[in-house]
């Protein structure tokens, strides 16, 4: 699998958690010691798939994400991405980093 269809996997199962409420099936795409990371220091980084899945149970995204344009690079995928409110307009980038069909870190910026 590429990096490029993990990233579009992982940001349906996202959404999927946005409207439903439940993050699991989005969770299970992690490697247990993967690291999600968000550039705004205030925010910071959260280390392994338990740490992953409380930041998400606590802090629900409510709104959905939509790739903007999605390249891959030889070690991950990068997207520039907007949300259901305005899916053509940038409001940041993903990149996601994988081993053996699994996300092993992703870097949100804004």
């Amino acid at each position: 699998m590429y990096n490029s269809d993990l990233l579009e996997k992982y940001v349906s199962l996202y959404n999927y958690g946005a409207e439903q409420g439940d993050f699991e099936p989005m969770l299970e795409l992690f490697t247990q010691d993967a690291v999600y990371e968000f550039e705004d220091p205030r925010i910071g980084s959260f280390v392994g798939k338990d740490s992953i899945s409380r930041m998400f149970n606590l802090q629900q995204p409510d709104s959905s994400l939509s790739l903007i344009k999605v390249r891959e690079t030889n070690t991950a995928a990068i997207a520039d991405y907007g949300d259901d409110i305005s899916p053509m307009t940038r409001l940041g980038s993903i990149q996601l980093q994988a081993k053996d069909g699994k996300i092993t870190k992703i870097i949100i910026k804004r």
